[in-house]
């Protein structure tokens, strides 16, 4: 091999290295889904009307938290960032137990997460995940044709004191109506 060959040939294998490991398949579609569900979240508090008494004050934040396993990561952050719902602004929390998550609009239970008792889900949107337990909330995630869908428990949403627009429930796979 040329002098010329083997320096070519180093390059590559330094360029190799470098490059670190390729992101599987596998995990592109991971993140991507991830980034959609994100998404989504936020886009939920423009689509559901909330009762005054869940708010603190006329210009309290709409909180969005996550319980159990985080499968979001900064993905949240970024897709809330800037984004307000019914002039409010979004403020993301990451409550430890369910007592804690008294305050929150939005509630995504993901893997290992209990729900908070249901006298106190009152003002609350509890939105779940089927990559993370079969339970559904108000809002269920399910992956249909390798997109991100939903199911969605009008009922539900109505005893939390909750009202979901028609056009999110266009949306939906389902709709668990009165």
């Amino acid at each position: 091999m040329s002098r010329g060959g083997r320096l070519l040939v180093i390059l590559l294998a330094v360029a190799w290295t470098l490059a670190g490991p390729a992101a599987s398949p596998a995990t592109a579609q991971s993140d991507l889904e991830y980034s959609v569900k994100a998404n989504y979240l936020v886009r939920f508090a423009a689509f559901v009307e909330w009762p005054p008494r869940a708010f603190a004050g006329p210009q309290a934040p709409m909180v969005i938290c996550i319980m159990g396993r985080d499968p979001f990561g900064a993905r949240l952050e970024r897709a809330a960032r800037g984004q307000t719902a019914y002039g409010r602004p979004l403020a993301i929390r990451r409550p430890a137990s369910p007592e804690a998550a008294a305050g929150c609009h939005i509630l995504y239970l993901g893997a290992g997460a209990a729900a908070p008792p249901a006298d106190s889900r009152t003002g609350m949107l509890l939105v779940t995940d089927a990559a993370a337990a079969a339970d559904r909330g108000m809002i269920h995630f399910v992956l249909r044709d390798a997109r991100v869908r939903f199911h969605i428990d009008e009922q539900a949403a109505r005893r939390s004191g909750l009202v979901i627009s028609s056009r999110l429930l266009n949306l939906a796979l389902s709709v668990r109506a009165d």
